[in-house]
């Protein structure tokens, strides 16, 4: 018989240990594959919705001409709803510029679709940096407990294809936190250097997220060692904070005056935030927290947060998560926005949270216990599936159906229209293409509303003294402000002719009714001519509030008014749609069974001599 010493026992010990760790990570890395194969399958190259339009549009200008900003040619021309114009009459978006730092790279090396997958991509990885967390503090099965778990949550996957930068928020807090928490243990200056540099990048994509950072200094705070090695990963620690924000500042100072300067003081959106708000709407957020957001994971998580910040040996971690997570959550409840069913996208980088409390608590009732563990673990993650799976479906389903109809638009004029080309489109189509970067884009809202006034300056009083009411008529439309009839037309066509020149050619994008109306109103001579006809997708298309819309509104007293809005249409202003639709109504023009028509205006000689 052989004999085993000890030192050969650890020896095997460590070894399983280490098949094991290999096994777990093989796993998680394989679960954050499958979880970016799901994503792609309702992957669709076209953004829908202003939003998105603000980030990926100023990807394109800084991929393009490495700058944030864009000055108009026209009058006309399209300028999308989160743009501002300063004292230089130039145009920027009130979002930060990190998300399209990012994907202007991706963008530049791979084209435009390509860039639209990065929110996909950091939102698999998320959940690897999850795992990462838990295997550190808790254990790597239980890691890829908390993996599998945020996998299906149904906000986060539809956040990963709505091209905004919550995803992106919540991809750099988790790795910010795995790199804290490295740091934690061996005050490394590379982990504090990368928990610094993933800190100072959250403010780029989100100004109001920088509330993470303070979760962040406690924690340093709470486990700073007076020794030299400390200080120097504090040191590396900051120089990963200046990098990011140190650029994001200096861009500030250039673009509006001032480093503390952002985009949001040209829409007064910093006043946006008050106490009415919280106290109207707290209530609700916490409902749609246990419903919508988090389910089940948000009562374990609250409880695993409490019950760490009560032990010895974990209060320093616990105190981490409940910072992450408590001013975030009620900044957003007393944000002006009336609690809708896309509210929680507001707090998506802290779902990720839940997982780790909800998964240590697991264990610590567990205990050494397998078939509790099993049990409990198991039973957790069917009932969450059952309850994230199927609404990550549905609202995936339709959002895929809006974004192949207007890839499919853009595919037609790529066919049709030579770049440089005046596109008039619905602004639906024209948040799009002013992403894509070909084509020139004309504003058909001064010919769909009275008075030449974009769709937003029906619901803000231009002469509020209330700073929440920002002026939002368009200045530069002031020519037809008392036009109407064949005189608005006639101004709109003199216009547009002006900009397209010798050189260039007009098209419109619009259904039968909406061309027939316009073809109504031509000059003698002017003609339509079709050009393509544009096949949609049959399906339900997508809306902004996914899966529902806004309800009626919800403003308190004295607030911005937030009723549903009026539905546009070609040459007429229709009723107002019932309470419940709102933005959605945006979106009608995709429901159409018919196809779309792709014209090309032409002048007649009649109509040159007369302009």
């Amino acid at each position: 018989m052989t004999s085993w010493s000890p030192a050969l026992d650890n020896t095997e010990a460590t070894s399983v240990q280490r098949r094991r760790r290999a096994i777990f990570l093989v796993l998680a890395v394989l679960l954050a594959v499958v979880h970016f194969g799901f994503l792609v399958a309702f992957f669709a190259p076209a953004i829908s919705t202003p939003d998105a339009n603000g980030y990926f549009a100023q990807a394109r200008l800084i991929a393009n001409e490495q700058r944030t900003w864009f000055a108009t040619e026209s009058i006309l021309q399209y300028v999308p709803p989160h743009w501002h114009k300063t004292g230089e009459d130039r145009y920027f978006s009130k979002y930060p510029p990190g998300l399209p730092a990012i994907a202007a790279v991706v963008l530049r090396l791979f084209g435009p679709e390509a860039a639209l997958l990065v929110n996909p991509i950091m939102a698999s990885l998320s959940l690897l940096g999850l795992f990462l967390i838990c295997r550190l503090w808790i254990g790597g099965g239980w890691g890829l407990l908390a993996a599998a778990l945020m996998a299906v949550n149904p906000f986060a996957n539809q956040q990963a294809l709505w091209a905004f930068a919550h995803t992106a928020v919540a991809f750099f807090l988790i790795w910010g936190v795995f790199f804290l928490a490295r740091w934690a243990k061996t005050h490394s200056p590379g982990c504090a250097f990368g928990a610094g540099l993933c800190l100072g990048v959250i403010p780029t994509l989100r100004y109001a997220e920088a509330l993470f950072g303070l979760g962040f200094v406690v924690f340093v705070l709470l486990n700073l060692r007076r020794n030299r090695g400390a200080w120097r990963s504090l040191v590396a620690g900051g120089l990963g904070v200046v990098v990011p924000l140190g650029a994001l500042c200096v861009r500030n100072h250039q673009a509006f005056g001032a480093f503390w300067k952002t985009g949001y003081d040209l829409a007064n959106k910093q006043l946006y935030f008050g106490w009415t708000y919280f106290t109207s709407y707290s209530v609700q957020y916490l409902q749609q927290l246990l419903s919508d957001g988090c389910g089940l994971l948000f009562g374990l998580g609250i409880v695993g947060i409490a019950v760490l910040c009560a032990r010895r040996d974990t209060w320093k971690r616990g105190v981490l998560l409940a910072v992450l997570i408590v001013p975030s959550t009620l900044l957003y409840m007393s944000y002006y926005w009336a609690p809708d069913r896309q509210s929680m996208r507001f707090l998506v980088p802290t779902f990720f949270i839940y997982p780790i409390a909800s998964t240590w608590l697991l264990r610590v009732c567990a205990g050494t216990r397998r078939a509790p563990a099993w049990a409990g673990s198991a039973t957790l993650l069917f009932v969450t599936i059952c309850w994230g799976l199927p609404p990550s479906i549905g609202p995936l389903q339709r959002l895929e159906h809006t974004n192949a109809a207007l890839a499919q638009v853009t595919r037609t004029l790529k066919e049709h229209v030579a770049p440089g080309s005046i596109v008039i489109a619905d602004g639906l189509f024209q948040q799009h293409l002013d992403y894509i970067g070909d084509w020139r884009l004309a504003d058909q809202s001064v010919m769909t509303y009275p008075g030449g006034r974009r769709p937003e300056a029906h619901f803000a009083d231009e002469d509020a003294p209330d700073p929440r009411r920002p002026r939002r008529m368009e200045k530069r439309f002031h020519r037809y402000a008392d036009l109407r009839g064949p005189e608005l037309f006639d101004a709109f066509s003199e216009d547009i002719w002006q900009w397209a020149g010798e050189h260039r050619k007009v098209y419109w994008i619009g259904d039968e009714e909406q061309l027939d109306l316009f073809e109504e109103q031509l000059w003698p001579g002017d003609k339509l001519t079709t050009v393509a006809k544009i096949e949609l997708p049959q399906g339900e298309a997508s809306v902004f509030h996914a899966p529902g819309g806004f309800g009626p509104p919800m403003a308190p007293d004295g607030g911005p008014d937030r009723g549903p809005r009026p539905h546009r249409r070609f040459g007429r202003l229709r009723d107002r749609p019932p309470p419940g639709a709102g933005m959605n109504r945006r979106f009608d023009v995709l429901q159409t069974k018919e196809p779309l028509l792709l014209v090309e205006w032409t002048r007649g000689a009649l109509s040159i001599r007369r302009r």
